[in-house]
């Protein structure tokens, strides 16, 4: 029995919190999932945004952090869609979209920061450029829930 709890009070927010991880890399989800389940979160996955529908419509999550480039529906229809659909999950996008090394640099590519303006524009409540740390992926996460769990002050 932790201390929290012999205490009276609550777990630490964030934790025990139910989390949709959305990516077509099934490298990125696994590794995500890993990570984040050892945190203390309880963790499902999804490899595009019509499986991660299907997830959100089976069960419920606090949060979802997706991928913005995905085959088929990117990153910036699925915000939109979940925050119409299920406007209580709160979302994380992350992108390691762009340009990165000098040789691969193409002029015309949309680069990270674009994704993940267009992502907070969608509706993102946290965003995250890859590739990112573990302990970056922790904070963005713990900031937008306990961000959720606020009052309001309006």
């Amino acid at each position: 029995m932790s201390k929290s709890t012999i205490a009276g009070s609550r777990p630490p927010a964030g934790s025990l919190a139910r989390l949709l991880i959305v990516d077509d890399e099934p490298d990125v989800r696994a590794a995500m999932r890993r990570v984040l389940e050892r945190a203390g979160y309880s963790v499902r996955v999804a490899g595009n945004a019509e499986q991660a529908i299907e997830e959100l419509r089976a069960e419920a999550v606090e949060l979802m952090i997706t991928d913005m480039i995905m085959p088929k529906e990117n990153g910036t229809a699925l915000i939109a869609a979940v925050k119409t659909q299920f406007p209580g999950v709160r979302v994380v996008a992350i992108s390691g979209g762009g340009n990165f090394w000098p040789e691969g640099y193409k002029r015309e590519a949309i680069t990270t920061s674009a994704y993940l303006a267009a992502a907070s524009t969608a509706g993102a409540d946290g965003v995250l450029a890859k590739p990112f740390e573990i302990l970056e992926l922790l904070d963005v996460i713990r900031s937008v829930l306990v961000a959720e769990s606020k009052p309001s002050t309006e």
